[in-house]
């Protein structure tokens, strides 16, 4: 990749990350706004607009600012290392653009407590896509174990620990059991951790509007479904990028290659659109909870957690320790969100990445 191709493919991430802050208040549900439940025909009004209208035009100027930070930067130091704070900008400057949205909307919120709606509790017939996301992801990772394991004998005193752009090791270390195995040991746990993830995911909780017809609960079946499918091959994709690279990288090792497997670039590659062009796809297609599938019933109140503004912190974190629920769905954002109130799930997301942050700082140790 040429340093023109190198710039032109960070600037296009970096205005897909601004086009997806700015386009959300129009893909949410009808009634939220910036994470503070206003009610259907408040979110309509003059006010409600014109926080929407500041947000856009925050995000356009705050994008070109970020924009110009790092052409200059790159410019002035002639360094591609300075293109990943492009995403950091982005996200910092959204972050508080979004805070002052939220206590802007706060001013219109809508107090009290939402009706409950009985078709919550009607029985649901279970999904069968995770569990064989956690069969393929479980087989990957065994695999990559299995691999490293049964070639560790045979490998040099010193290993590659770590590959450049162009698939060629330029890190080497003394063989030992993290040097060769923590690759492979973060293929399983990545891959089983974004299965189970996926499980809880088809049957989070459903956030319908008080409505007699099942509109809203078809849409909202039919959103938890398409995400829950998205997310299975997030997993299985991240999966295969993962053993591909350990396998490949035990190979480097031996000395029976000397790069990683072309594929493992191009699934890297072909993770990144793919994600990306996956949320664009949910976005536009199903809406955030199935706002756009849910249009005819969009008048009627939304109900449950979703609608209550006391069990919401800045919008964004759920906290209600009287609901079951380990999934709900995001007010603000895309997809859904841990209830921080039920202590199974701090307790799940907690072993996740808690598992993940450490075989982050043993690799980091291991370079």
């Amino acid at each position: 990749m040429t340093t023109t191709h190198f710039i032109i493919f960070n600037l296009l991430v970096g205005a897909g990350i601004s086009g997806l802050f700015f386009i959300y208040p129009r893909i949410a549900r009808r009634g939220l706004l910036f994470g503070v439940y206003v009610g259907e025909e408040r979110s309509d009004k003059d006010e409600a607009q014109q926080i929407v209208r500041n947000w856009e035009r925050g995000i356009v100027l705050w994008s070109l600012l970020s924009f110009g930070i790092t052409l200059a930067g790159f410019f002035e130091f002639h360094s591609q290392a300075i293109f990943p704070l492009l995403p950091l900008l982005l996200a910092a400057g959204c972050l508080v653009l979004y805070l002052r949205a939220y206590f802007q909307a706060r001013a219109l919120g809508v107090a009290g407590r939402p009706p409950a709606v009985a078709v919550l509790t009607e029985p649901e017939a279970p999904s069968s896509w995770p569990f064989f996301t956690l069969v393929l992801c479980v087989i990957g990772g065994v695999v990559a174990i299995s691999y490293a394991a049964g070639h560790y004998a045979d490998l040099p005193a010193r290993v590659p620990t770590h590959f450049g752009p162009s698939g060629r090791p330029d890190v080497w270390r003394p063989k030992s059991f993290w040097t060769v195995m923590l690759e492979p040991i973060m293929t399983l746990v990545m891959g089983v951790g974004l299965s189970i993830l996926t499980f809880f995911m088809a049957r989070a909780k459903r956030a319908v509007r008080f409505v007699q017809t099942r509109i809203s609960i078809d849409a909202q079946q039919r959103f938890r479904m398409a995400v829950t499918r998205f997310f299975c091959g997030l997993a299985v994709s991240v999966t295969a990028m993962l053993s591909l690279m350990s396998i490949s990288a035990i190979r480097v090792g031996l000395g029976r290659a000397t790069s990683l497997f072309p594929i493992v670039t191009i699934l890297a590659l072909c993770l990144g659109v793919g994600i990306f062009c996956g949320i664009i796809y949910l976005a536009f297609r199903y809406g955030q909870g199935g706002a756009r599938l849910e249009r005819a019933a969009s008048n009627a109140p939304l109900t449950d957690g979703l609608a209550d503004n006391s069990r919401w912190v800045l919008g964004m974190f759920y906290i209600n320790r009287d609901d079951p629920s380990i999934f709900v769905e995001r007010r603000f954002g895309f997809g859904y969100t841990v209830n921080l109130g039920n202590w199974k799930a701090v307790a799940l997301m907690g072993c996740f990445v808690g598992a993940i942050l450490v075989l982050a700082l043993l690799g980091t140790l291991k370079k």
